[in-house]
């Protein structure tokens, strides 16, 4: 449980962060091909957050409308759902994922509330976030010395990934890209 409060706290201070910088250059948070990636490993608990534009995820920020859309729609809830694609882990460290929760806006189908998409994440001008958050077990969380965001390669739009993360050394903060895409701590 103090890992949750540790990732929140974290999540609202970049949230925070990233809004205060923005609205000094009169732009929201949202920004296409920028996601955010919020971490902590608290004893052999590590838990990882992605948070993107729907636009970089799916291909849209809107609700599914045409059969077109709703399976890309689908493709990228059953994308979010395969963490492993995502990120890479020392295996090592022998961690095993024990939950996720996905957030994304709806497609407009009751079956999302039961693949666990939760209330739809808009922002005033019409943009949507989307992402998840998982949480490992880890049998030698020692051994967890960073990740490879292997996600670049699933969605090719996302252009950057500014991570925060609480860790037993302390907090660290990186911008992950395409080409530079490991995380060590």
């Amino acid at each position: 449980m103090k890992a949750v409060t540790l990732l929140l706290a974290a999540a609202a201070f970049g949230v925070q962060a990233n809004h205060d910088e923005h609205e000094s250059h009169g732009h929201g948070a949202h920004e296409h091909g920028h996601g955010h990636l919020n971490l902590v490993l608290d004893g052999n608990q590590l838990m990882i957050e992605l948070l993107a534009p729907a636009a970089d995820l799916v291909g849209f920020e809107h609700a599914a409308k045409t059969d077109a859309e709703k399976a890309q729609y689908a493709k990228a809830m059953a994308q979010l759902k395969q963490p492993d694609t995502l990120f890479r882990l020392d295996p090592a460290a022998g961690c095993s994922l024990t939950q996720q929760e996905l957030n994304a806006p709806k497609d407009d189908h009751d079956h999302d509330k039961a693949d666990g998409a939760k209330d739809e994440h808009h922002h005033e001008d019409g943009h949507a976030d989307m992402g998840a958050m998982y949480t490992y077990t880890c049998a030698t969380p020692a051994k967890l010395s960073g990740l490879e965001a292997t996600l670049f390669t699933v969605y090719p739009s996302l252009e950057k990934l500014s991570v925060q993360g609480i860790l037993p050394s302390g907090q660290t903060a990186a911008e992950l890209t395409p080409s530079a895409y490991k995380l060590s701590w």
